[in-house]
């Protein structure tokens, strides 16, 4: 549980940290068999809420978001659903209105946004929308 206490964890996150500390595999799976019919362990909840705050608060692309979700041992499937959840509820015109200005131009602000982990067409799309095409 004070794994728990701090922060959201995926299950296999959870599974390593615990055989790590030296538990039994069948304690570790009775543990995370228990924590996940109480609702404290939910990897399609725990992705969804590490795709939002990695959008919004650090303004990764869905690509690098994928990536560090991956890494964690979060099913692709369970990924591909939290990413385009949190693309729906992020307005990233928005967020990217307030960034604009530390750029010279289009350009340079297309190159951040690719490094960023942004598909091209996303790019463009959200290029288009903050200041109406204009190169």
């Amino acid at each position: 549980m004070k794994l728990l206490k701090y922060r959201v964890r995926f299950e296999d996150e959870l599974r390593e940290r615990l055989k790590k500390q030296g538990f039994a595999d069948e304690e570790v799976e009775s543990t995370i068999n228990t924590l996940k019919k109480q609702g404290y362990l939910d990897d399609e909840k725990a992705a969804y809420l590490f795709a939002l705050d990695e959008m919004r608060l650090k303004l990764f692309g869905p690509r690098v978001v994928k990536m560090k979700l991956k890494s964690l041992g979060v099913d692709e499937e369970i990924i591909e659903r939290a990413i385009e959840k949190a693309l729906e509820e992020i307005d990233f015109h928005e967020e990217l209105k307030r960034l604009k200005g530390r750029f010279k131009d289009r350009w340079e602000l297309r190159d951040y946004l690719y490094r960023r982990g942004f598909d091209p067409s996303l790019i463009e799309e959200i290029l288009n929308k903050i200041d109406g095409g204009e190169e």
